[in-house]
């Protein structure tokens, strides 16, 4: 590890925060940002972001400016090369990187930044002023707590588990009265459902979403909102087969502020392991989530645990290396047996003990 850095005495004025790719971990990556920012407010943050992260990280109180990444992993090395050269222009004094790829200690580097932060992985520690070496207990603990300590080196060794607010007031009225001008009005019990997932290995089957949403219209006069990316809408209709048109609404490919102003709009989301569960603890939407082959050990929604319920079946197996039925059989529905063994049941039960808590009758 490299000697440990005074900013003051460095005199470091603007900090690049070189975000995750998965909406989750970018989440998860927030404190450390709003902490850094807490101790030295004088700095100036910048973020590199991918899409959709960038629509909701503008308006973040402790980021100053956010840079959108122009270009996908498949497009090859050249745009990001071109993209790099192109941050030398802010002279960044510092980078923090959260992704632990050798392509973003590359991009840092040839950005021009001066000091590079990041952990020790692929290989890439030259690149890296102040590498820091990978805990052993790094797989196994929460994604705040991972990128929490890539700042001890700044002297920030105490990082507060919580979001400051994004979405304004007014942004959460807008869309409660447009779900009003559809038929959905203030009082009646809204549920957010998303049945997409980074992964197909890691949704619940739709048809357990249908049928759930059937028995919350049913027996609790739901009104259900279906969240989801525009490569998600056929999911997403497959889902809304079972539901009374009068009673639903499928919402895909929106903003991602206009998405959180939703979900604040909602007593309650039903999701599966994925981005938009963290994003609705982030913005204090109680959350019912449905873990297969993720874990909470390492991915558990950060919101006060009265307002969550976890479906998991705690296979010994989970997390997982992702690597599908190279390390475990397929049910005869091609998925994983740890997201195959939840029942409408376990997550109807779920349901149920979390509205009592939040008392929505």
């Amino acid at each position: 590890m490299g000697h440990p850095i005074n900013i003051e005495e460095q005199d470091i004025c603007h900090v690049l925060f070189w975000m995750p790719h998965w909406l989750g971990d970018v989440v998860f990556s927030l404190p450390t940002i709003q902490a850094l920012k807490a101790r030295f407010p004088h700095v100036r943050i910048t973020v590199v972001a991918h899409s959709p992260a960038h629509e909701f990280l503008s308006h973040h109180p402790s980021i100053d400016s956010v840079i959108k990444i122009p270009y996908t992993r498949k497009e090859g090395f050249s745009p990001a090369f071109r993209f790099a050269r192109s941050l030398k222009k802010y002279q960044f004094d510092l980078a923090v990187l959260f992704p632990n790829s050798f392509r973003s200690a590359m991009m840092a580097w040839l950005s021009g930044v001066k000091i590079r932060i990041g952990y020790k992985t692929e290989g890439r520690g030259i690149l890296l002023t102040h590498p820091l070496a990978v805990q052993k207990d790094s797989k196994s603990i929460h994604g705040m707590d991972y990128y929490s300590r890539i700042v001890s080196c700044l002297g920030i060794n105490d990082v507060e588990k919580k979001f400051e607010p994004i979405v304004s007031k007014e942004e959460v009225a807008q869309q409660e009265e447009l779900l009003a001008q559809q038929g959905i009005y203030p009082g009646d019990l809204k549920i957010a459902i998303q049945p997409g997932a980074s992964k197909k290995e890691k949704r619940w089957h739709p048809e357990r979403f249908g049928i759930l949403c059937q028995k919350l219209i049913k027996e609790r006069g739901a009104k259900i909102l279906l969240l989801g990316s525009d490569a998600e809408a056929e999911l997403i209709k497959q889902v809304r087969k079972f539901c009374p048109r009068e009673d639903s609404l499928a919402f895909t490919g929106l903003n991602m502020r206009v998405v959180l102003a939703l979900l604040q709009n909602c007593q309650m989301l039903i999701a599966n392991d994925s981005g938009l569960m963290n994003l609705a603890a982030m913005v204090e939407t109680p959350i019912v989530a449905i873990f297969g082959p993720g874990s909470p050990k390492t991915s558990d929604p950060c919101i006060e645990p009265a307002k969550k319920e976890i479906v998991t079946k705690n296979f010994p197996c989970s997390p997982c290396r992702h690597n599908f039925f190279k390390e475990c059989k397929p049910s005869p529905h091609n998925k994983p047996f740890c997201i195959e063994d939840i029942s409408v049941k376990d997550v109807s039960d779920a349901v149920y003990q979390l509205l009592e808590r939040i008392e929505v009758r």
